[in-house]
């Protein structure tokens, strides 16, 4: 028996927002909440194209939303679990790896703090050698100045 395959149907956001009646900024805020927690939709020629599994997602987000205690951060949540969107990690391993992230990144700062520290340092060790070296200029400046006023007044008498 033949099997006809058809390519599944790809709409764009615009087509997506009016298929739901919804406007496409909605839709955008939808996909920024769906890749906040790591669920992207597939693009085509750098656009996204939504196949009619999305639709069906975004139809039940759609709904779960509408209930008024909902959020929008827990019906996405919702919906990603629903439809298996999202793996499930068993919590210790993404725990584990948020403790070396952080680790790591305190690691950083405190590697920028100390370079940042030292190049304190090293700044106020210049601003204060060149201020003493300004205040030595004035003086012999002002030396300079007291020598010809005393020549002065021993030429005019």
């Amino acid at each position: 028996m033949l099997r006809v395959i058809t390519a599944e149907a790809a709409y764009t956001t615009e087509e997506l927002a009016d298929i739901l009646g919804l406007p496409i900024a909605t839709i955008r805020k939808y996909n920024f909440h769906f890749a906040k927690i790591g669920v992207q939709f597939t693009k085509k020629n750098g656009r996204l194209a939504y196949t009619n599994d999305d639709v069906t997602i975004f139809h039940e987000l759609k709904r779960i939303y509408a209930h008024p205690e909902m959020t929008l951060e827990k019906a996405v949540i919702t919906v990603a679990k629903k439809f298996n969107l999202v793996p499930d990690t068993p919590p210790n391993i993404s725990t584990e790896k948020q403790t070396l992230s952080l680790e790591s990144r305190e690691v950083q700062m405190k590697e920028i703090q100390s370079y940042i520290d030292a190049k304190f340092e090293e700044r106020e060790r210049q601003l204060i050698s060149m201020a003493r070296e300004i205040r030595v200029l004035k003086k012999a400046q002002q030396q300079k100045k007291s020598f010809y006023k005393w020549l002065k007044t021993f030429f005019e008498k």
